[in-house]
């Protein structure tokens, strides 16, 4: 996202110092004119303010998130609409509390170990701001490090109710589409179903893990990986050094079914209070090994739709190759950081630059220390010039090549059918924005890439699509079988008389 054009948005609010950047948006110091005082100020990325499904939703959790005052969630103050009469593009802000100190996240960058009573501390404050915010019918849905702010004095805030959603609203958001970051999505989010209060619980025990092990209790290649873990494996145990009732407490809150973990943030905050006070915690739920049910499956079917239906629940909306799932990207982290996994590395993801204009992201990719290059995509669809697909995505070194594939353009579609699309993907393009309108040109025949599958033994065979038209000189389907010998998609090639085709 450019640098706004404005530097006073609303009359109001002036701008200083870029403190954060994201997938949703950028987070600004700036000024309060009119009462004097510091705030911060969240400006949205104008790819998605262009989508008024996202600006319905964002509008109203910003009404919900500002009647919640607590004294551990970060005030809102204001949220506004303009144009910028710069860039010509529709802005929208939110402007919050700014609060002096750093994101739990940059702590455990420093000191990836707080300690038993330091973490009981973060988890009791943040607890104590989620359960007032389930009493107010608030779900955050993206609890994680980056959205606990610490103050100097160790006063923790929670920020960044922006892809909330009210628990009592219409469900604005497509089903199955899946929103939050895969290190600390609950399984029942992974597995395509609604976000709860105690999905809040379950991201809040994943902080309390990693306080207490210096590492994330799941972790993987990719997303999908990273959430399918949520899904069906158990984090290795806590370090020994830690206390039986603390291991007890982070056990409670990270159980797989909601049902039986802690119910909600009040009910988290009083488990700590009974740590600290010396009583005993019930032994924790035995776990489950059975799998969790998925949106549209039966029960007789959850075993084998275990893996494969979560993964394509994960895939609605973010397209192949996501490397963080989310609505609108991740909350804000530090520019200096922006995307880093660890010293060295970035995490790219792929729904941050797709549909977004190639020199544009050239340029958030030098300053990130990766090297670019583009390849033209003339099937995908898309405005020229956009990027369509970007590669490797992930955790990737610094200096890695990236490659961009680069749309070419799209037949101009006729007047009043301009869509706009709201599920970010390989080669679509970017929400808010409508169809591309080029000179017309031969609609190309597109092979869609094989979806990933998680690993599974066994080998198979697969038809391939119908045989190509004979005499076609152009490329073509063709039929064929692939036989697997190991895990993998079961693909198969194929030719028609004149061309060559994929099956």
């Amino acid at each position: 996202m450019a640098e706004p054009g404005l530097r006073v948005l609303g009359g109001r609010y002036e701008l200083g110092a870029l403190l954060a950047t994201g997938g949703q948006g950028q987070v600004w110091r700036a000024r309060d004119t009119v009462l004097s005082r510091a705030v911060a100020v969240k400006v949205l990325r104008s790819e998605f303010t262009g989508d008024p499904t996202f600006l319905a939703r964002f509008r109203a959790e910003a009404q919900h998130a500002a009647l919640v005052a607590h004294r551990h969630i970060a005030a809102l103050y204001d949220y506004g609409e303009l144009d910028d009469a710069v860039t010509g593009e529709r802005l929208a802000f939110l402007v919050m509390e700014l609060v002096e100190g750093e994101s739990l996240a940059e702590l455990l960058v420093r000191q990836p170990r707080l300690g038993v009573p330091r973490t009981l501390a973060v988890l009791r404050q943040a607890a104590d701001a989620l359960a007032a915010a389930h009493a107010a019918g608030l779900v955050h849905r993206d609890v994680k490090p980056g959205n606990v702010l610490v103050a100097p004095d160790g006063t923790v805030k929670i920020t960044d109710f922006g892809i909330a959603v009210s628990a009592s609203s219409v469900p604005l958001t497509k089903t199955g589409q899946v929103v939050g970051t895969a290190h600390y999505l609950s399984p029942e989010q992974a597995a395509g179903s609604r976000a709860g209060v105690a999905s809040d619980v379950y991201a809040l025990g994943l902080i309390g893990y990693e306080c207490l092990a210096g590492r994330r209790a799941f972790d993987g290649e990719s997303s999908v990986q990273i959430a399918l873990s949520q899904l069906r494996d158990a984090p290795d145990p806590l370090p020994e050094d830690v206390p039986e009732q603390v291991r007890a407490l982070i056990e409670h809150a990270m159980v797989k079914d909601p049902g039986q973990r802690l119910p909600d943030g009040a009910a988290f905050r009083d488990a700590i209070d009974d740590v600290l006070a010396g009583r005993r915690l019930p032994a924790p739920p035995v776990p489950d090994t059975s799998p969790l049910p998925l949106e549209g499956h039966s029960s007789g079917a959850r075993r084998r739709t275990r893996v494969l239906a979560p993964l394509a629940a994960l895939l609605v909306g973010a397209g192949v190759g996501i490397a963080a799932l989310q609505l609108a990207g991740d909350a804000a982290v530090p520019p200096a950081a922006a995307a880093s996994e660890a010293p060295g590395t970035v995490l790219l993801a792929a729904a941050d630059h797709l549909g977004r204009p190639v020199a544009e992201v050239e340029a958030d990719l030098g300053r990130l220390g990766l090297r670019v290059q583009r390849t033209a995509d003339p099937v995908a669809a898309g405005t020229a010039g956009t990027v369509a697909r970007i590669s490797p995505t992930g955790a990737v070194p610094r200096g890695a090549l990236i490659t961009l594939a680069v749309a070419v353009g799209e037949p101009e579609p006729a007047p009043g059918d301009g869509a706009v699309v709201t599920d970010v993907g390989a080669g679509s393009p970017a929400p808010g924005s409508s169809l591309p309108s080029p000179s017309p040109a031969p609609a190309p025949v597109s092979s869609p890439e094989p979806l990933p599958v998680p690993p599974s033994g066994g080998s198979g065979t697969a038809p391939g699509g119908p045989a190509g038209n004979a005499g076609t000189p152009a490329v073509g389907n063709g039929q064929g079988a692939g036989t697997p010998t190991g895990p993998g998609n079961n693909n198969g090639n194929g030719k028609g008389n004149g061309g060559r085709g994929n099956g």
